[in-house]
């Protein structure tokens, strides 16, 4: 019988080994918090990146075009993006409307541990014709949680001149559907949104009367709950007339509730704001100038409408 008493031992060491004293991220992705945070700021890096060089790229001027170009190309480091590049008035407003806009992110990570331990000895007392089972049971039950909130802070400028490119080497990640909040969450879609909706859909700030600068915020709450048990269970046979043990069994039940909440938030720079208004007014108006009959005329108000809507489109590559 002690060498049951010792294999429950062993068991039960292994299902309290497995509670942590202080819930973390790393505990069951092995990617602890400051990688996290790295990963999505490599994320909104290469997303305002990807958003600039493709604005530049499809801009209607000779001088930006060449220049997205050589940021595409790495001709040109990316770090050297700046207002003062471009000649082209409207051009250059965007670039420094867009330079200095902040960047939040809200982390709040919610960590709960549950590990319950129970165990079960049925004793057998045989008699002539009868036989009494006398059932002992008892419970170890424990629960870890940890919720750890803060803020990190950015601008689209930050980003791009003091972020060096080897701080995002391997660290930007594809989509992770098991844990989401260590691969790739979505920063550039939500980029290409915010520069799109502040320059052609009015974007208002988040006050009340949506004065203040142009915001955007997007909310995301990832769970990934894991759970499992074990149910070893020992049948002796009965040795004498005496008092004995019929049976002992041991459950081991552990689970794990992961509750991640990450908040970016994107705003024009408040010093900025009067650039808005005048910079929206002068992006609806034509790109491309021509002369000439109204047919010429015509043909002109369709490329600018092209012109204009192609500006920091994105461009997807579909790989065969």
């Amino acid at each position: 019988m002690s060498r049951y008493l010792m294999f429950a031992a062993l068991a039960a060491s292994f299902f309290v080994s497995g509670c942590a004293i202080h819930p973390l991220p790393e505990d069951v992705t092995g990617v602890p918090t400051y990688h996290i945070v790295r990963q999505i700021r490599c994320e909104a890096r290469a997303a305002v990146i990807s958003s600039a060089i493709r604005g530049l790229v499809n801009y209607p001027d000779p001088d930006a075009h060449r220049i997205g170009l050589e940021f595409e190309s790495g001709a040109r480091p990316i770090s050297s993006l700046s207002h003062k590049l471009f000649k082209e008035p409207r051009i250059r407003s965007i670039v420094k409307l867009f330079y200095d806009t902040g960047v939040a992110y809200n982390f709040n990570l919610e960590m709960t541990e549950t590990n319950d331990l129970g165990t079960e000895i049925n004793l057998l007392k045989p008699f002539t014709d009868s036989k009494l089972t006398v059932g002992i049971t008892a419970g170890f039950n424990r629960q870890r949680a940890n919720t750890r909130a803060f803020t990190v802070t950015d601008t689209f400028g930050r980003l791009i001149r003091d972020v060096p490119d080897d701080y995002c080497v391997k660290h930007i990640a594809t989509e992770n559907y098991i844990y989401p909040i260590t691969g790739r969450i979505g920063i550039e879609k939500m980029v290409h949104d915010f520069i799109n909706l502040t320059l052609f859909a009015n974007l208002a700030g988040n006050t009340a009367d949506g004065a203040g600068p142009p915001t955007l915020v997007d909310a995301l709450e990832f769970t990934t709950s894991i759970s499992g048990s074990a149910a070893p269970r020992v049948e002796f046979s009965p040795v004498g007339t005496g008092l004995s043990v019929a049976d002992a069994s041991l459950t081991g039940k552990a689970s794990r509730v992961d509750l991640h909440k990450v908040t970016v938030g994107l705003a024009i720079d408040s010093r900025s704001v009067a650039q808005v208004g005048p910079l929206r007014s002068t992006l609806f108006t034509p790109l491309l100038t021509a002369s000439g009959g109204r047919a010429e005329q015509k043909a002109a108000e369709a490329v600018n409408q092209v012109l204009t809507s192609k500006l920091f489109t994105r461009t997807i590559i579909v790989p065969r």
